[in-house]
């Protein structure tokens, strides 16, 4: 009887130890034991410190990130995931938790082979990119050559407009110097007797169906319209 009796009190004093345990002290038990690769004993420490509600908000954002790091050293993305989240909520700017999160993601994407919907997805907007590109470079091509030939086309009215311009001057002072033959030839003879200096306005091409032609930059390709990149579950 006395035996059960101090049996009975030693559990009940290792209970109430367990209950009093420093938080700090399981804490710190627990980074040493994921420094030495324990992975289980530094998630079964970190717990204990976490449950305790004893840490501060620091040392309880600290241990869930630690938590999530063994987690993940375990191949436990999922809980490391679960962890790191609850450390950035507690500090959204911890970069260590996001860290954590984005390998314990990375492992789960890595762990995951694609299914045939999602291959072919990615291939059909791979296809669709390719396809927009193509496209849309072929139209500023086509702009910028048409844009060449209308530049060329008002050069060339330009051009010839001058020179008509100035050979009928060249007529003009031609006949008042007593050439009759230019007179005739420019019909500058009336000028040459009346003192007129107008100019003939010649319009070898004519500008309103020029200015006309002038392109339009090309719209985007019919198959620009968007285009919505399959998700990675």
């Amino acid at each position: 009887m006395n035996k059960l009796f101090l049996a009975a009190v030693g559990l009940a004093a290792m209970a109430a130890a367990a209950v009093h345990a420093d938080p700090l002290d399981d804490a710190k038990a627990g980074l040493k034991a994921l420094d030495q690769g324990d992975n289980a004993g530094a998630v079964r420490f970190l717990t204990s410190a976490i449950d305790s509600g004893r840490l501060t908000r620091t040392d309880q954002e600290l241990a869930y990130v630690k938590r999530s790091e063994a987690q993940l050293a375990a191949n436990h993305p999922r809980l490391a995931i679960a962890d790191a989240d609850r450390a950035l909520n507690l500090d959204p700017a911890d970069a260590e938790a996001k860290g954590a999160r984005d390998r314990a993601q990375d492992l789960l994407v890595a762990a995951k082979p694609a299914d045939t919907t999602t291959r072919q997805g990615m291939a059909q907007y791979d296809a669709a990119m390719t396809r927009y590109d193509a496209e849309k470079k072929a139209a500023e091509s086509d702009y910028a050559n048409q844009l060449s030939s209308y530049d060329a086309k008002i050069k060339a009215q330009d051009d010839k407009h001058a020179a008509e311009l100035a050979a009928w001057q060249a007529s003009v002072a031609a006949c008042k110097a007593g050439d009759i033959s230019q007179c005739a030839q420019s019909g500058a003879a009336q000028s040459a007797a009346t003192g007129a200096t107008e100019a003939p306005k010649p319009v070898p091409v004519k500008a309103e169906a020029v200015a006309q032609t002038k392109p339009k930059p090309q719209k985007k390709p019919a198959s620009a319209a968007p285009v919505e990149r399959p998700a990675i579950l």
